[in-house]
Parts: C-alpha cells; structure tokens; sequence
C-alpha cells in the first residue's frame, strides 16, 4: 500500500483563510453521553467545542473498536461525523495495525482534511502519522517512562512483550511528530527528549456541564473515585485508606465509579472492602454516563485519587471545574494541578496513613471543603474551559499545516 503524500499548504491571511477540516483519530464516545476513560471524555468535549468556531468548517472522528458499537456511522451536529470502525483484533501491536492503517487512510481520502489529529502517542498516533506526516499528535500518557515493575498492569511474560512494543511504538511516534500537543508541564519536560518537532502544552478541557455544578454546596461527607480499575489507579489501596477514615468519620461513604477491564482485579477490590467490613459504606459502580457522573460528582465532598502513576486526569480538572477539591497522589502532572493545601491535598503514593487523614480533613470540615472548592473552580476556569482548549487546538493545527 502506497502511502498517503503529505500536503504542504500555505496558511492564508486570517482575512481570507477557509474553515478548517480536521479528522481526529481516537478514543471517542461509542454511543453519545457513555464515556470510557479520561481519552473519550477530552474528545468527547473538545469536538463539539471545535464544531462551534467559525473557522472549522467539518470535524470527522475515526474511532476504531472491537465489535461493541452500536452504529458505524452518526452525526452530532451539521458539523460533526462519528465513524467507528471495527478494528484489527490480532497482532496489532507487531503489524502496527496494518488494516486499520489502510481503512483510516481511505476515509482521510474521502474527507481529504486539512489536518489529521491523533489522540494519544501509541496506535493511535501511529495510524494518524501514517495517514499524514504532518499529523498533530496528543500525549495522553508516555509508557516509556514508566519502568516501576508495581506500576504494569500485566506482569506476564505476553504483557512484558506487547509493552516493550508499545514503548518503541511511542518513540517513533513522538520522534516523528511535527508537532506533539502535551497536557502537562510533567509530559512536557519527558517529551523533551524524544520529539524532534514543535511542541506546545495545551491541558485537556473540563465539559461545561462540570462547570454548571459551581458553585459547591454543602454535602454528606461522602468521597468519589472515577477511574479504571487498574494497579496504576490503585482502588485497592484507597479502600484500605478509607477503612482508617471510617474509624474517624464512621458516617463516611466512598463510592467507586469505573471501568473494569480485568475481572480479577476488580475482585481484588471487592475483597478488600469485604475483608475491611465497608459493604455497607462502599458502593462499586461500573461504567456510568455523563449525566450520572455528574450526580456522583456533584454530591460528593472531595475527589480522591490515589494513584501510582498519572499524567493529568481529566476527572481532576472536571472535579475542580464542579468546584469540589481534591485528594491525589502527587505523581505525574498531578501535582501541577492540584495546589496542595489551597485546592486539595496531595499526598504521597502508597502512603494510606497520609491519604486517610487528608480526607478526615475534608470529610469533618465542610467549610474547609467548600473554600477549597471554590478556589478549585477559580483555577478551573482559568484552564480547563473547552472554549479555550478549542482556540488553542486549532493554534496547533495552524502550526502543522504552516
């Protein structure tokens, strides 16, 4: 298969300049309002915030996906088309996706875009730069970073492979991209060795209907998870923190909403809030939508995440936008969001002792919670807007298409 011949445009004066047409390749909703993980929910905000500029004329999402769509095709808008196509199953990885690659470049044949954007720096990325050498890529997490043996989430002899294929895969990606989009000042300083284009930071935006939760009111001393289930977001031991606040708060209630790719993990968690005796004070929710997570935000006190490793979850900028504060691990970006003691409180991985007592902090001070969620949503509107991710998404793209 041929490749597809990048384009070198030149950008008109703003005057003139036509609305753009953009093709983004990634994570997105498979129906509307469901949102699995941090990567759809960006997307799932920053599209429809793209579609309302008067400089973008179309943008068409390509989502690939293991037979689990309930439609091939959708249109959100009269500016915006959902293609989701079911995806290579095996051997990804080894023939980089070598049948998605040829679908992905027959549609950006038909849209014939302006520009390509690849959201995050693995197939996915992958696949964008093989449609288009000028793609602009996002960094939603860098693999090869990580080499704590307590942090994969598969420790198999298949695992270990596929993740040192994955870790190549980043580096090619990132050595080729013309311009990198990173989320975080912490992604920003480990792209500076590998990429060898332009690099801009740009945060991952917050929904409105975050932001319409502000301001905070007061709640039940009640406590928020949303994450994968996963060691890297370690539920486990945040149940095993929450068991010390129970003895402190004995009213306190923890709910945890999420994903849960692996069934034996997700029991490990089950255990441990049987094993602690919290049945009756832990709620385990699976995969929820838009509407309900902001329920669950909106009536909990704090956020916490207690992480291994994160770049800049999006459930913390959309906590901080509802005005609520925030418990996490100061790992990753993580710690360039949260203001330890003015928004939140960060605390160090794995220390239970610490998390536990920062949220009695919260969970026997409303007050204090509501200042901080107050402060939290200051900080929010200064970055997480989609209006303004939008604005500078499209800077971006302008740079790619220079």
């Amino acid at each position: 298969m041929t490749e597809v011949p990048s384009v070198v445009r030149a950008v008109p004066d703003s005057s003139t300049r036509p609305g753009l047409k953009i093709v983004m390749i990634g994570p997105y909703p498979l129906e509307p309002g469901l949102v699995r993980g941090g990567i759809e929910s960006v997307t799932s905000t920053l599209v429809p915030a793209l579609a309302e500029r008067d400089d973008v004329d179309s943008v068409t999402v390509l989502r690939f996906h293991d037979g689990d769509a309930p439609a091939e095709y959708r249109r959100e808008g009269p500016k915006v088309e959902i293609h989701c196509v079911r995806g290579q199953r095996r051997l990804r990885a080894i023939t980089r996706s070598f049948l998605d690659v040829r679908k992905a470049r027959r549609l950006v044949a038909q849209v014939n875009p302006d520009v390509v954007h690849g959201q995050e720096i693995g197939l996915y990325g992958d696949i964008a730069q093989r449609c288009r050498t000028d793609a602009v890529i996002t960094v939603h997490g860098v693999t090869f970073t990580d080499t704590s043996p307590d942090t994969l989430d598969d420790g198999s002899l298949q695992g270990r492979l596929r993740d040192r294929l994955i870790r190549r895969l980043e580096r090619r990606v990132l050595g080729r991209a013309k311009v990198a989009i990173s989320i975080s000042n912490w992604d920003s300083q480990v792209l500076d060795a590998p990429i060898r284009g332009t690099r801009v930071s740009i945060p991952n935006p917050a929904g409105a209907e975050f932001f319409a939760l502000a301001p905070p009111k007061p709640t039940q001393p009640h406590l928020l998870f949303a994450g994968v289930f996963t060691p890297r977001k370690n539920p486990v031991g945040l149940v095993s923190a929450f068991a010390r606040v129970r003895r402190s708060v004995p009213q306190a209630r923890l709910t945890l909403v999420g994903p849960q790719p692996d069934p034996a993990y997700a029991k490990l968690v089950e255990d441990r809030v049987r094993d602690f005796g919290l049945e009756d004070c832990v709620d385990i929710v699976d995969l929820v939508g838009t509407e309900r997570m902001r329920c669950e935000i909106s009536s909990a006190r704090a956020v916490v995440l207690f992480s291994r490793q994160e770049t800049a979850p999006t459930i913390l900028a959309q906590a901080m936008a509802a005005g609520k504060p925030v418990v996490a691990s100061r790992v990753g970006g993580v710690p360039e969001m949260v203001r330890d003691g003015e928004t939140g409180f960060l605390v160090d991985p794995d220390d239970e002792v610490t998390l536990a007592d920062r949220m009695v902090k919260l969970l026997a001070d409303q007050e204090l919670s509501l200042e901080m969620g107050r402060r939290a949503h200051d900080v929010a509107v200064q970055r997480y807007t989609a209006a303004a991710v939008a604005e500078m998404t499209v800077d971006a793209y302008r740079k790619a298409m220079a």
